[in-house]
């Protein structure tokens, strides 16, 4: 006993949990069990105020925290900040059994999972096994931290070789690193290995998406469907048969998947915008509209409450407005507008007018005021030129040149786009399938274009080198140059020079990570 608290002693803990009472109660057995202290959050925003002034060992955290973020919530904005120690162990407090991830545990996985209501001895041996765990795979997950694969695995190898109680978390871990570094091969036999042990269910869907990286297509969905129909993999089996799916560019299917896993899982906010972009792939507008209508309350106190995300319910309802009468595609326009107006209440008109003016430039076009889009285009140019613009909102301006017959600045957005996305993940694989569609509906503007020659991209060059020399040194200007430039064919000299004080200018200046991601990828299509 006395060497159980001796080492509880020194250690950090937070608990969240929006009920006095409970937060009370479960201080008291954190005292008992060992610990000098605990602090104490009634919400997401104060956990998140004590993380970013100091580290804990342990966070305990209810899962439904009244008003504002939840658990899981809490927990993304935690690692995307990077606020945890790599040998934290966050623990997901509920009185619902939540089903737990099973594969995943590089990424959004809590240490472990406590149902309420629970006992001291319970609490303390969670507690213990979490932090136990953890800790045999300390210099693994600083490895990870670091971002070094290579030594994560070599640490998860020396786990596996000299202690025998952790064997399968580390070769879990291993596998999953193994997945990160493309060896498929190798992760393939770990997991085989491991349900030589016992039918782990991390194990099967792990090797069934290893399947799916290797293009055994066959294989891998018919063990994601084996695995769909069972209670603790079914909603990451559906994840990963959508993305199959999607590979294969079967739009209707991955929809029909994604949807049932919505109605299974429906507060994962990433999941049902990946639902909206495969239903304007299958054509299905009105779908889209009702799921960004969702999304508007589940991104609520998420970190995906934005004013973009508001926007993408008025994009959506635009979309349904191409296919509408005259009359009702003018219902629709008011009912943008009125929308405009309550995103206006909630943010600053400053940090989206770039975004509103592509919203309303598109609806002139429609209207077949033309001259007039063009200049609310034009003016939202001025005004983006020193922002970092979404995804969704650049996605928004190549629909709204390619309405507008502008081919340059269509392809520069559509470019910018397949720069950024990326990410090897089920959001960008849906993403990437929407920018197939959209390309494919264009192809007829490029054959007319390309029978002209290539010379349509030098609109957007010339564009572009004119905002540089209005505002120089401006880095997204010059990234935005640079990609332009990038679309040639071939470079003369004054572009080559052109591109090298774009690289210079972007070189000593800073770029967001998704934006830098995007520069490198530019720079790959550029011998300078």
């Amino acid at each position: 006993m006395t060497s159980r608290r001796a080492f509880y002693k020194d250690k950090t803990v937070l608990v969240v949990d929006d009920s006095d009472q409970i937060r009370s109660y479960v201080k008291s057995m954190l005292l008992l069990i060992g610990f000098d202290d605990a602090v104490l959050a009634r919400d997401a925003d104060m956990a998140l105020s004590y993380c970013r002034r100091m580290s804990f060992d342990f966070i305990l955290c209810d899962f439904h925290l009244g008003q504002g973020r939840n658990g899981y919530q809490l927990l993304e904005v935690l690692r995307t900040e990077k606020l945890l120690k790599p040998d934290c162990c966050f623990l997901v407090v509920s009185a619902e059994r939540q089903r737990q991830a099973v594969h995943g545990m590089i990424e959004f996985q809590p240490a472990d999972y406590l149902l309420k209501p629970f006992s001291y001895a319970e609490l303390e041996r969670r507690i213990s096994r979490a932090y136990h765990t953890r800790h045999a795979l300390q210099l693994a997950y600083q490895a990870i931290s670091s971002g070094d694969y290579d030594d994560a695995i070599l640490a998860c190898d020396h786990v596996i070789e000299y202690k025998s109680q952790y064997v399968m978390h580390a070769s879990r871990l291993k596998a999953e690193l193994l997945l990160k570094l493309e060896r498929f091969d190798e992760a393939e036999h770990l997991y085989q290995w491991a349900l030589t042990v016992r039918e782990f269910g991390w194990a099967k869907l792990g090797l069934a998406v290893t399947y799916g990286y290797q293009g055994k297509s066959e294989q891998a969905e018919a063990l994601l469907l084996e695995l769909s129909q069972q209670a603790e993999t079914k909603v990451e089996a559906m994840d990963w048969l959508t993305r199959l799916y999607i590979s294969q560019g079967k739009a209707k299917e991955a929809l029909d998947v994604v949807e049932q896993v919505a109605r299974y899982s429906p507060k994962n906010y990433l999941r049902q915008h990946v639902m909206a972009n495969l239903a304007v792939v299958d054509d299905q507008k009105p779908l889209a509209v009702s799921v960004h209508q969702k999304l508007l309350a589940s991104a609520r106190y998420s970190m995906h409450d934005t004013a973009d995300n508001m926007l993408n319910y008025a994009r959506a309802l635009l979309e349904v407005a191409k296919d509408q009468s005259e009359k009702e595609r003018k219902e629709t326009f008011g009912k943008i507008d009125n929308f405009i107006g309550t995103i206006k209440k909630r943010f600053h008109p400053a940090s989206f007018e770039h975004d509103r003016l592509v919203l309303e430039a598109r609806m002139l076009l429609m209207q077949g005021k033309t001259q007039k889009g063009l200049v609310l285009l034009e003016s939202s140019e001025q005004l983006s030129l020193e922002k970092t613009l979404s995804v969704t909102g650049m996605l928004d301006r190549a629909r709204a040149y390619y309405e507008s017959d502008n081919l340059a600045m269509c392809e520069h957005y559509m470019a910018a786009i397949a720069t950024v996305a990326h990410d090897d993940d089920l959001y960008c694989s849906a993403l990437n399938l929407m920018m197939q569609h959209e390309k494919q509906k264009h192809q007829q503007l490029r054959q007319q274009a390309a029978a002209s020659g290539s010379s349509h991209y030098s609109k957007a060059i010339d564009y572009f080198r004119y905002a540089l020399e209005q505002t120089p040194g401006n880095v997204n200007i010059a990234l935005n140059l640079l990609q332009a430039i990038s679309a040639k064919e071939q470079l003369n000299v004054d572009l080559t020079e052109l591109a090298q004080h774009c690289v210079e200018i972007i070189e000593g200046g800073w770029l967001p990570p998704d934006q830098h991601k995007r520069y490198q990828v530019i720079l790959s299509h550029l011998e300078l």
